[in-house]
Order: C-alpha cells, then sequence, then structure tokens
C-alpha cells in the first residue's frame, strides 16, 4: 500500500477533473516544482494508484433509428401502430408496411440511452412480438 500525502491527493483530484492538465499548471496550483510532480505522478502509476488515463466521449446528439415492427397475429395492426404513437414521444413517422414486419417507425433521439428506452417502450406494448432496431448513419 502506498502512503499518500494531501498533495498526492490534490494532484489525483485535478488529474481526475482533466487527465491532461499539464504538470506545470499542477505544480503552480500546488506551489511545488514541476518535476516534483512528474515524480509524484510517476510513483502513483507504478504503485496502481493511478491506473490508467482516459478521456470521456460524449454521445452524439440527434440520433436517429429506423424500427421495424412485427405484431401478433391476434392483435389489430392499427391498434398497436396506435399504442406506439401515444406512449412514444419520439416518433417521427410511422407506417403500416406489408412485408415481414408489420410497422416501420422512424424515431429521433438525444442520445443512445435515450432511444434505447424509446426502443423498450415499444417493446412492451401489446401486440408487439419483434422490433428491428437500425440506426441512422448517414442523412
Amino acid at each position: 500500500m502506498v502512503l499518500m500525502d494531501e498533495i498526492d491527493e490534490k494532484i489525483i483530484e485535478m488529474l481526475k477533473e482533466d487527465s491532461r492538465t499539464p504538470f506545470l499548471k499542477i505544480a503552480q496550483t500546488l506551489g511545488i516544482s514541476e518535476g516534483a510532480v512528474r515524480s509524484r505522478v510517476k510513483k502513483l502509476v507504478k504503485s496502481g494508484v493511478i491506473k490508467k488515463f482516459t478521456i470521456e466521449v460524449s454521445e452524439p446528439e440527434n440520433v436517429k433509428a429506423i424500427v421495424l415492427v412485427k405484431t401478433s397475429p391476434e392483435m389489430d395492426t392499427a391498434e398497436v401502430r396506435e399504442n406506439i404513437l401515444r406512449v412514444c414521444r419520439n416518433v417521427t413517422w410511422c407506417f403500416e408496411i406489408s412485408g415481414s414486419y408489420d410497422i416501420i417507425l422512424l424515431l429521433s433521439a438525444r442520445n443512445i440511452s435515450e432511444m434505447n428506452t424509446e426502443v423498450e417502450k415499444i417493446r412492451k406494448i401489446k401486440g408487439v412480438s419483434e422490433t428491428l432496431t437500425n440506426f441512422v448513419m448517414n442523412e
């Protein structure tokens, strides 16, 4: 176990906030030399206290997906379609279609997580037996 002091903890906090913070800026903030910061970070990495330096990527905005919906034979497709439109607020357009699937939707969402929530709502609607989600890559 590595003994850390208050300076080590402050270095870690600054690197948690922005792992690209220059050692010189950390040094100036803490009132120590850049070499001391470099040495301390090296010690923290070597001892395993700092496991990795990483980035956080934001999800793209305005994610769109075409969702194909298969309905149960015992349910009226028009009724299922109306329930989808009632439950999902992110439907851009919705059509009944022929073929292997019965309904096609264009969904828009702020991010992947929100899109997943909307698709899960559709899957829970009575009469929906299957969905197939295709994300729009380019418009």
